[in-house]
């Protein structure tokens, strides 16, 4: 008897393949240690990186974290996060779009990511679905396969790339006739891979329908928002504007959002968020609360204490948080500052990606995107091969390294697909 794996039957088989990003960094790691490293160009990972090619901070946050006691670094949090810390999450997130008459309620969360498994794990039975673009974040699959749930994608963007609600408004009716949850992710603004927003129009659009869906089904609709790199598209308090418009949903219509440090903050390794949710309704809140807290305690307990600590000491203090808006704002316009020349350079070179409006990440469509990727890493261009295209981290590419770069994926392309 050859036994493989002690496994139970639904783990069998889990992680035989890499992780996209982590693998492509790896073997960035690798080619660092060359003697030709300087002519790399690293478009892996979803962090900023200074024009040196450093990784980059909010000198405030430095500074206060090294300034916090011991008590406040390395006691335990509490399992659903300390109250200072869930209303600082609160009110960074809506920033005075809080729509009106709701109550709001935060739970910590290890990350954005801890935020999304919980939606996923309370808010959807086993075996049920939730629907994803077909342009999306790879751990959305993971972790719902994780959870034996199953992701199903939408068609984002129609033939001419304007983002479509065709397909979408299409899938959410069929879920409602086969299960009595639905949860449809948004990652907006600044979507990642894409960078594409969601326009007030966009909303106007999609509010009214899922409104009527769960009037007219009285299934329970929950809308999550990740809203990850909210702070670097544009003009950060108007691209909250739209969460305003979630007023008057019916009880059965819930709006939870993914609230992360790892990008407003740029304190990716310390594992800090929180699932924010509101409601007209006390007992939906409490509710919320409840099982959210369970939920975190019986998956990872608690969160990082000190990174919460940070969080409450900068949002209540006026000074620290202009100082952190500053900081923040000057790395947001590097980041578009280097998406400009791609951008520009890709309509001269005839290279065709999807539409960008802030954020991390610019994609560009490819018949065969691993072949691609590979094609480019064997000139020093490390970008992250998808499901249907390759990812560009606009984020991590110095201005230096990013002219040219759209004629040398054009190249690359066309001498894979002919």
């Amino acid at each position: 008897m050859s036994i493989h794996s002690m496994a139970a039957s639904h783990a069998a088989g889990k992680g035989s393949e890499p992780d996209s990003v982590f693998a492509v960094v790896s073997r960035v790691r690798e080619a660092q240690k060359q003697p030709d490293a300087d002519q790399i160009v690293d478009g892996s990972i979803g962090a900023i990186f200074d024009e040196k090619g450093q990784f980059s901070i909010l000198p405030v946050v430095n500074e206060l974290y090294r300034q916090l006691t011991p008590d406040d670094l390395m006691n335990y949090a509490t399992i659903t996060g300390s109250p200072e810390f869930l209303q600082a999450a609160i009110d960074y997130t809506f920033q005075g779009f809080q729509p009106a008459g709701t109550i709001a309620k935060a739970v910590g969360t290890p990350g954005g990511t801890g935020a999304i498994r919980s939606m996923i794990y309370n808010y959807l039975n086993n075996g049920e679905t939730v629907l994803i673009p077909d342009w999306y974040w790879a751990p959305y699959k993971t972790i719902a396969e994780e959870n034996q749930r199953r992701a199903e994608t939408y068609t984002m963007f129609d033939e001419d790339l304007k983002f479509s609600t065709t397909d979408l408004k299409a899938k959410v009716k069929a879920l409602l006739q086969k299960q009595d949850n639905v949860l449809v992710l948004f990652n907006t603004p600044g979507h990642n891979p894409t960078g594409y927003s969601m326009s007030l129009e966009d909303w106007s659009d999609l509010i009214p329908f899922f409104k009527a869906c769960a009037l007219e089904t009285g299934k329970h609709i929950v809308i999550g928002l990740d809203m990850a790199y909210v702070d670097y598209c544009g003009d950060p308090i108007e691209a909250r504007r739209f969460l305003g418009m979630f007023k008057d949903l019916p009880e059965n219509l819930f709006v939870a959002i993914a609230f992360s440090m790892s990008k407003s903050f740029l304190v990716y390794g310390m594992r800090s968020g929180a699932l924010i949710g509101f409601s007209t309704s006390a007992e939906i809140m409490n509710d919320f609360s409840n099982i959210h807290s369970f939920s975190g305690r019986g998956t990872w307990s608690n969160g990082s204490r000190g990174a919460q600590q940070l969080l409450a000491k900068i949002v209540r203090d006026p000074a620290l948080t202009a100082r952190a808006n500053k900081e923040r704002q000057a790395l947001a316009q590097l980041v578009i500052d280097r998406a400009n020349i791609f951008v520009r350079e890709a309509a001269e070179a005839g290279l065709r990606i999807l539409p960008y409006f802030g954020g991390f990440f610019i994609t560009i469509p490819a018949k065969d995107p691993k072949a691609l990727a590979k094609k480019l890493e064997e000139e020093k261009v490390f970008l992250v091969p998808m499901a249907k295209g390759i990812r560009l981290a606009v984020c991590a590419v110095p201005k230096s390294k990013m002219p040219g770069l759209a004629g040398r994926i054009k190249k690359a392309m066309d001498a894979i697909e002919g």
